[in-house]
């Protein structure tokens, strides 16, 4: 028999958070979601009393880490929140940690050694987590795409729609990978976590590293589908500015503890797109 739990998912306006949301009320589990400005996140006294209304036994926050997201006051107030009243946090980190050369891959056990200030924030909220609360789960994750906002995807669509040539590096490498894919694996972790101590840090990104030049490529194919597009073709060249427009190399992370913890293994990025980019256009 299977015991009821509940959850609280913070962020249900971003790509995750939605992503979380709707997956979570598929598989029909007790929820509530709460946007990122329904709750003042820098109040102990107000977060505390909201949450043990609500009673949830975790706490997924779906924001991005960082200023414009999970400061490390917010994840400070959240951390000593759900300390205070035994819910476990799930906290949505980034590979912005690790200051890397192209080639490297890095793990759970890798020292963080952000070298820009976003990376910092990151590195600041995670240890503002770990100090306070031992029920928590980090999970890093890297170069993010969904059905919804202004990412890398819309913008390679908006360049293909109204440029001739796109002229993009196919030297550098990245793991592109879709909110739908993290939802389901930070769902997959929260119910294994109802049963066992797995708490720490892990590691998620999509299968099949590529680069910005075959990714264009695929977003264009997939698009091609549902719209006439103007491109009439994809250049690889790694000084053209116009790679400028993305980040387009970022720290690789390596899923091994992830695996061989949870048994979740990474899932294809090109699947995720199809899908993805389906819904973009049924939407219009």
């Amino acid at each position: 028999m299977k015991t009821p739990f509940h959850l609280v998912i913070l962020g249900a306006e971003n790509s995750i958070g939605r992503a979380v949301t709707e997956q979570a009320q598929a598989k029909n589990i007790s929820l509530h979601a709460i946007h990122s400005t329904d709750w003042d996140l820098t109040d102990v006294t107000k977060i505390q009393a909201r949450l043990s209304e609500l009673a949830p036994q975790f706490l997924i926050n779906c924001m991005s880490p960082g200023a414009s997201g999970t400061s490390t006051h917010i994840a400070s107030v959240l951390s000593q929140c759900c300390a205070s009243l035994n819910i476990a946090l799930v906290q949505l980190s980034s590979n912005e940690v690790f200051a890397h050369q192209d080639g490297e891959i890095f793990s759970e056990q890798d020292e963080p050694k952000p070298k820009t200030e976003s990376g910092q924030q990151v590195l600041a909220m995670e240890t503002a987590i770990r100090s306070s609360l031992e029920n928590h789960l980090l999970v890093r994750v890297g170069w993010l795409f969904s059905s919804q906002g202004h990412d890398e995807v819309s913008q390679l669509l908006e360049l293909a729609q109204n440029s001739e040539v796109l002229r993009l590096s196919d030297t550098k490498f990245l793991c592109p990978t879709s909110a739908c894919d993290i939802a389901s694996v930070l769902l997959a972790m929260v119910n294994q976590c109802r049963y066992a101590k797995l708490w720490g840090t892990y590691h998620y990104c999509s299968a099949e590293p590529t680069t910005l030049f075959k990714f264009a490529e695929v977003v264009v194919a997939e698009a091609r589908q549902y719209e006439d597009i103007k491109l009439q073709d994809i250049v690889a060249d790694a000084s053209s500015l116009m790679n400028s427009q993305f980040a387009e190399s970022t720290p690789k992370l390596a899923t091994k503890k992830l695996l061989y913890t949870f048994g979740i293994k990474p899932k294809p990025w090109r699947q995720a797109l199809s899908r993805i980019l389906k819904k973009r256009y049924l939407k219009k």
